[in-house]
């Protein structure tokens, strides 16, 4: 679960770079934004967000997570608080709700915050 966007942007950097490790070994990843980590899958959002070496930037990583498999899900009730609708968003995001993270966090034998 990734919860922060351009308010700390190492946090979510982190978070998608550290998806990114887990599904080039092998493992099967669901990430969930929540709280103010909605906004980083807004069209042209990520675009500006990079912490610089050895880090890629954020869009990238966003990227990469799609095509190596790996699943990003988006909070709606996070998304209607801010007022972003679906249409503004990615593609290839999934969206969300309470009862699906949780049924995500069911599955899952590891999970991580940031």
């Amino acid at each position: 679960m990734i919860t922060y966007a351009k308010d700390n942007a190492d946090k979510a950097t982190v978070g998608f770079t550290l998806v990114n490790a887990a599904l080039d070994a092998g493992h099967q990843v669901k990430v969930a934004l929540a709280s103010e980590g909605v906004r980083l899958t807004v069209k042209g959002y990520a675009d500006d967000i990079n912490n610089g070496a050895p880090f890629k930037p954020l869009k990238e990583l966003m990227a990469d997570t799609l095509k190596k498999g790996g699943e990003i899900n988006v909070c709606t009730p996070c998304m209607n608080k801010r007022n972003l609708k679906e249409k503004e968003m990615i593609p290839g995001v999934r969206f969300i709700a309470g009862p699906e993270l949780i049924a995500i966090l069911d599955e899952c034998d590891k999970s991580l915050q940031l």
